[in-house]
């Protein structure tokens, strides 16, 4: 998934699933956790595995979560009572799951217009979202979610594929989790309902009687070898990720020092841009105007030297720098994907990136994000 300071740009194995990090590199998580694999179904992965996943790409990406948690109770069997309320439903676990799973997934038969199945959920107040892997069966009315008991219904578009949905965060306290079917006669077919913090909504945790939690994705390299990664006096970022409407600020790859004095980042804001932010002796050295390069994949670089910088994106020059460089700390970590352990998560995919112990000259660097 990264490359090692010989620089080639490396990406994951289409065919195998199986990821590319250096040996440098290690995957912290523990717990299992889900991804969707190259046949389009959802997974378990082993604690401290790296999700390659598969989820709305054309190629593999490396998933980077932080911690959550899934409160919406029996997230895979809507029949159960007492757990499930349904008016004008009725709910049967009888389908093929969004997993391949037989009898994994439950049928949503309304039986009423503006037919409705939900769940309590007990909680502070704070930004919550619901989520939920849907497809059609058959009919054509309104399928909708709500956070919020229904103060709010978010109307999605099914198709005939499990696909996942959302019902968009709500600052909610104690709310009600749910899905309204406004056409009576309408089938449709649901897995893996979650109720969670928001403000986005990320990859399913199964539950059945009680809440489950999975932990935080923390790759990292760290030590002495990370000078054999990356330049201490200049040196070259290269990342491809993704860009998804989520309005929460998230780093791609972090260089530098637990103490933040000496960094060099690349971050999607909480404006759905990017941005790169390089600091040397505690203050901000490169700083550069986050940049709307829209949804979906980007291609993105920085390079840093004293009196050298650039960043582009997709191909373009997007700003440069002649200020004066200095650590004065070794940048002994390179993190992928957050801040810190417990901050700042991406939350979203990284399909590609590089290291070089070396500033690549503004050619290289148009060339090397060309889209």
């Amino acid at each position: 998934m990264i490359a090692t300071s010989t620089g080639a740009v490396t990406r994951l194995n289409e065919s195998t699933d199986v990821v590319g990090l250096p040996p440098e590199f290690s995957v912290s998580r523990n717990t299992t956790a889900t991804r969707v694999n190259s046949s389009g179904l959802i997974e378990s992965v082993a604690s401290g595995v790296p999700r390659i996943d598969w989820l709305g790409q054309s190629c593999p990406a490396l998933l980077v979560e932080a911690s959550g948690q899934n409160q919406a109770l029996w997230s895979r069997d809507l029949s159960v009572s007492g757990t499930w309320a349904a008016s004008g439903i009725t709910a049967v676990r009888n389908a093929i799951g969004a997993d391949g799973a037989a009898s994994g997934a439950t049928t949503l038969t309304s039986t009423a217009a503006s037919a409705t199945i939900t769940q309590n959920i007990s909680h502070a107040s704070q930004s919550r979202i619901f989520s939920a892997y849907m497809r059609r069966v058959s009919g054509t009315g309104q399928i909708q979610l709500t956070t919020n008991g229904g103060t709010n219904w978010q109307t999605v578009t099914l198709t005939s594929a499990f696909a996942p949905f959302n019902s968009g965060a709500q600052t909610v306290a104690s709310g009600q989790v749910g899905i309204r079917m406004i056409a009576s006669g309408d089938v449709i077919e649901v897995d893996f309902t979650q109720a969670e913090v928001g403000p986005i909504a990320t990859s399913p945790i199964t539950t059945t009687s009680g809440a489950v939690s999975r932990a935080a994705d923390t790759i990292i390299a760290s030590g002495a070898l990370v000078s054999s990664l990356i330049g201490q006096t200049e040196g070259t970022i290269y990342v491809e990720f993704n860009v998804a409407p989520v309005s929460a600020e998230g780093y791609v790859v972090r260089v530098g020092t637990a103490s933040f004095n000496n960094t060099i980042a690349i971050t999607r804001t909480s404006s759905n841009n990017v941005t790169v932010l390089v600091r040397s002796n505690g203050a901000n050295t490169f700083t550069p105007a986050s940049f709307n390069a829209g949804l979906g994949m980007v291609k993105v670089a920085v390079a840093y030297a004293n009196a050298n910088f650039a960043f582009y994106v997709n191909g373009t020059q997007i700003s440069t720098s002649s200020a004066a460089l200095s650590f004065t700390e070794s940048l002994a970590a390179i993190r992928l994907g957050s801040f810190s352990d417990s901050t700042a998560f991406l939350n979203d995919r990284i399909r590609a990136a590089a290291l070089y112990t070396t500033r690549l000259s503004n050619a290289q660097l148009a060339e090397l994000t060309r889209l």
